[in-house]
């Protein structure tokens, strides 16, 4: 598998068809969005490749913030990422159905974190599902609280990885 970042609007569509793959219509991000992200915070804006077809699989996507705190979901509709922020959140992780199971979230979690570390940021912070606390934690994050976001009618709950 091949992680690398965005380089097209083929790519931004590939990887949008998995994100409402993956999550409801109310959840998932827009297309939209999908390319302000790619415009405005790209460098954090990566997809999996399966080397044997070169079929994106996976896709994750984060923006940099001043505050490690995540007051609510406004986060998702940035449109601007702080140049000077301290600490990554996490967007979107999201595998095609196909390829889920396959290590192939703990790949793209594990090269933002390495991203993250190597611009010297302070540490990433995400919101998740429930189901999807113990993958996180697996992942060397901690659980720090209920979120306040109702998106998309969804209990987040926020989770962080500090390191400095």
């Amino acid at each position: 598998m091949l992680i690398r970042p965005v380089e097209s609007d083929t790519d931004i569509r590939k990887a949008y068809e998995i994100e409402t793959a993956v999550f409801s219509k109310e959840a998932a991000a827009t297309l939209e969005a999908f390319q302000m992200r790619k415009h405005v915070f790209g460098s954090y804006f990566l997809v999996a490749e399966n080397e044997l077809d070169h079929q994106i699989i996976g896709v994750t996507n984060s923006v940099k913030i001043h505050n490690k705190e995540l007051a609510d979901d406004s986060i998702k509709q940035e449109t601007q990422h702080a140049e000077e922020g301290q600490y990554l959140c996490v967007l979107t992780i999201a595998v095609h159905p196909s390829y889920q199971r396959r290590g192939v979230a703990t790949e793209l979690l594990q090269r933002i974190i390495e991203i993250a570390r190597k611009d010297d940021l302070k540490g990433i912070v995400l919101m998740c599902e429930e189901h999807l606390i113990s993958f996180y934690e697996q992942n060397g994050f901690l659980y720090a609280a209920p979120s306040t976001s109702q998106h998309a009618g969804i209990q987040w709950h926020e989770m962080n990885l500090i390191w400095n």
